[in-house]
């Protein structure tokens, strides 16, 4: 079962702020999963109403990350915020 819990630990464990002009969103690392497997891996944060896209890491192997939409980070804050250590908190850009 996948829920707030769940992202707030995969944001700790797998997520960064990017901070890199007009993106200021969370990018979950997932360069280990097939794109099928990413796809999966969306459908869960669709779930918790989270959009979403995947963002081309490595075009030879075929790797992608996650991209948190911009417009659904006020939304993960609000859901994982609480469940995540104070010191992992930078990484959705508080």
């Amino acid at each position: 079962m996948f829920s707030e819990v769940s992202l707030a630990y995969w944001i700790m464990d797998d997520g960064y702020f990017d901070s890199y002009g007009r993106t200021q969103t969370t990018i979950i690392c997932t360069e280990s999963f097939s794109n099928e497997e990413c796809i999966v891996l969306q459908s869960l944060l669709g779930n918790l109403n989270i959009k979403s896209s995947l963002k081309i890491r490595d075009k030879i192997k075929n790797r992608y990350r996650i991209r948190i939409s911009k417009t659904s980070m006020d939304r993960v804050i609000s859901l994982v915020s609480s469940h995540m250590h104070t010191e992992f908190l930078y990484k959705l850009g508080i």
